[in-house]
């Protein structure tokens, strides 16, 4: 996701650890080629670094398989996190927060960014694999969906959170529980269903021929937030369709090649969809 904010030409930057192994310092690398900040990501030689399998079916739908637990992720303390400032983004997602220590790390960087007048934007990004205890996965997202400003899920998580089928009641449920500035419900090809200001409508979805839905959150992630961060919050529900826009077509494109960060867009590929 940082990667597809400074695509777009935004200023991003990671926080995290990955193992001081020959992947993590791989990893390193190429986010310092792609001009996102790393002087937050930290190696750390007692653990290897996270490493998932992505299996594709024949419609490019994804099952995801965790190879390294614990990983140096997880590992995570209050003593990496930067000095956050007024205007600045923070985005999140619970594998974050699926054990400790980075499970306290992440609620306290929420907290801190908060503090100091920045906003958070979470994405469950829910993992069943990590999780254990379902009553404690429930509990974390929870404590995230209370001091998020942003809040995209998938239609999936939806139903899980507010336990209903019923999307028009599962927004409402969440948005009057946990008041999010703005509540985005991605559908894939069916489009976006965003809350916003006491109000509830739907964008249409851009169609492409998809190949690979792998980097397609991180994507509408990365579109929504550069926009935001450059632009600030909208003033009402028309002046957030552009955002929704550039979002959805970030996350389409996404979509028309393999990959998770080979696929994220750059602002050269906007200019020709514009």
């Amino acid at each position: 996701m940082a990667v597809g904010v400074a695509r777009l030409g935004g200023n991003s930057g990671f926080i995290g650890r990955v193992g001081g192994d020959p992947f993590g310092r791989y990893m390193r690398h190429t986010l310092q080629q792609e001009q996102v900040d790393v002087s937050h990501m930290y190696l750390d030689d007692q653990h290897r670094t996270s490493t998932v399998v992505v299996d594709l079916d024949d419609q490019g739908e994804r099952t995801f398989t965790f190879m390294v637990r614990p990983s140096a992720d997880l590992f995570l303390v209050e003593e990496d996190l930067p000095q956050f400032a007024a205007g600045q983004w923070l985005h999140v997602c619970s594998i974050a927060l699926s054990a400790e220590p980075s499970r306290s790390t992440t609620f306290a960087a929420m907290e801190s960014i908060r503090s100091a007048g920045g906003r958070v934007s979470f994405d469950p990004n829910i993992r069943p694999d990590l999780w254990q205890d379902q009553a404690l996965l429930l509990a974390c997202l929870d404590r995230a969906l209370h001091m998020a400003n942003v809040v995209k899920l998938s239609e999936e998580e939806l139903v899980f959170i507010s336990s209903s089928n019923d999307l028009a009641y599962g927004i409402a449920s969440v948005t009057e529980r946990y008041q999010p500035e703005l509540l985005l419900v991605t559908r894939g090809k069916a489009g976006v269903l965003a809350a916003f200001q006491q109000k509830f409508t739907h964008f249409n979805a851009r169609p492409v021929a998809s190949v690979d839905t792998t980097g397609a959150g991180d994507a509408f992630v990365a579109g929504l937030l550069a926009s935001l961060a450059a632009n600030g919050m909208p003033t009402d529900m028309t002046a957030l369709e552009p955002t929704l826009t550039l979002a959805q077509t970030c996350g389409a494109l996404a979509t028309t090649a393999k990959g998770a960060m080979t696929a994220l867009p750059y602002q050269r590929d906007l200019n020709r969809q514009f």
